[in-house]
């Protein structure tokens, strides 16, 4: 095969990671990558903010955790989306009703989405969840124990102190959460169900998030809940 032929067939095929066009540039000027493209590049959270507050307002109920972090505590209060997540918003109420928070940890830290906590099994390490009891009987019958059913995903991930189940696969939602501390987190819609919202507490946990070590994600210090219940 002579040079020529070599040559083209290097400019046909392209080198391993090149997409041409310019995607590095436009990658790091924030116009790049299929995850920023479409519906996640350059959205209106305005509109959206403005959608959450509507769902919220067709029904809400308060909460309190109550966050030891190095020998202080913080207290948080969330507003969750009842009307409109009547399952997800029960759930999350009666663990924080019935005290089942209590000890457990925040048991990752990711600085471009926020803080995850809410393991109450016996494990505490953010491995697995446990839902409600009063969700529980149900989730047996579909064969899903301890978990349940994803509900609407009406609220965005637009604004920062967006509380959210934290997951790990369609209808599995247990007792785990997340709650964002970055303007927004596009890449969460649609995948996690958001249901609540921070009311008060949320320069805590940003503070929490900017200066905790971290060690793969895990902080090197203890944070945990140590009250919690319903306003």
């Amino acid at each position: 095969m002579n040079t020529s032929s070599i040559a083209y067939q290097i400019r046909s095929f392209g080198t391993r990671g090149a997409r041409g066009h310019g995607w590095l540039q436009k990658y790091r000027a924030g116009q790049g990558g299929r995850h920023l493209q479409g519906r996640f590049h350059n959205r209106d959270t305005e509109k959206l903010t403005q959608i959450n507050n509507q769902v919220f307002e067709l029904g809400s109920s308060s909460t309190f955790l109550d966050i030891e972090a190095e020998g202080q505590t913080h207290r948080i209060e969330i507003e969750l989306a009842e009307k409109a997540l009547p399952n997800t918003s029960e759930n999350f109420r009666m663990l924080c009703q019935d005290g089942l928070y209590k000890q457990s940890k925040v048991f990752k830290i990711e600085p471009k989405v926020g803080l995850c906590l809410g393991d109450v099994t016996v494990d505490n390490t953010g491995r697995q969840g446990s839902c409600h009891e009063s969700l529980n009987e149900e989730s047996k019958t579909l064969g899903m124990p301890n978990c349940f059913q994803h509900e609407s995903t009406v609220v965005s991930h637009a604004q920062k102190g967006i509380v959210s189940m934290l997951a790990p696969g369609l209808d599995q939602n247990d007792s785990r959460f997340m709650i964002t501390t970055v303007e927004d987190a596009p890449h969460l819609d649609g995948r996690y169900v958001a249901f609540g919202r921070v009311k008060q507490g949320m320069d805590v946990l940003e503070q929490l998030v900017k200066n905790t070590y971290t060690k793969r994600g895990s902080p090197t210090v203890q944070i945990q809940v140590v009250d919690s219940g319903c306003l």
